[in-house]
């Protein structure tokens, strides 16, 4: 009778581990889901993991250029035409390059690095490509560019008790970047000896 009966009790046990214990969705789980409270990366379609695509941002001053110190740089002046954010410690060409500033004044950088928005590649036209606008030889005080023949005025200071002089647009300058507070209170870099425009600083605003 006791041989019977534990007999009976070793069957049913075997019996009870053998058999599969249902997962909750009805089939056998074969290990391909993920725990509870996890997420299968690959079980959304289009889903990218949480990773953002890198992308430079569009910037209108280096104010929107918050991260790692960077500058508003690239063709164009208007909101239409925004410029790209890019570290202000970033290696550059050493090539000495004229571009026309969103400001109408010439300035000089890097070929590769402009370091500001501008309205175009090359010296600014000025304004005495027309007759009788009374434009300046070089050496002669200036407000502008557009008091200059050559179109460049530079120098510190930015208001009419500090004038800027006339330079001429082609001269020897030195192949050093620095950088300058322009009188419209945004960063610039030009040549240590020419910076292609008047400013209010040394040194970044």
């Amino acid at each position: 009778m006791h041989r019977s009966l534990l007999g009976f009790i070793l069957v049913t046990t075997a019996v009870l581990f053998a058999c599969p214990k249902p997962s909750p969705s009805g089939g056998a789980d074969d290990g391909s889901h993920p725990p509870d409270g996890m997420v299968d990366p690959g079980s959304a379609p289009g889903d990218d993991g949480g990773v953002t695509p890198s992308v430079r941002q569009g910037c209108l001053s280096d104010a929107d250029c918050h991260d790692g110190g960077g500058v508003c740089e690239g063709q164009g002046c208007g909101p239409d035409q925004p410029g790209t954010c890019a570290p202000a410690d970033r290696i550059c060409t050493r090539d000495s390059q004229a571009y026309c500033g969103c400001d109408g004044q010439t300035f000089r950088a890097s070929g590769g690095c402009p370091g500001q928005r501008y309205a175009s590649r090359g010296e600014c036209a000025a304004a005495s490509d027309g007759a009788g606008t009374g434009a300046v030889a070089d050496g002669s005080p200036c407000r502008t560019g557009s008091d200059c023949q050559s179109g460049v005025c530079e120098g510190e200071g930015c208001g009419d008790d500090q004038l800027g002089e006339c330079k001429p647009a082609t001269r020897a300058c030195t192949r050093d970047f620095r950088a300058y507070c322009g009188c419209d209170g945004q960063v610039f870099r030009g040549s240590g000896s020419c910076p292609g425009q008047r400013y209010a600083r040394r040194g970044e605003c």
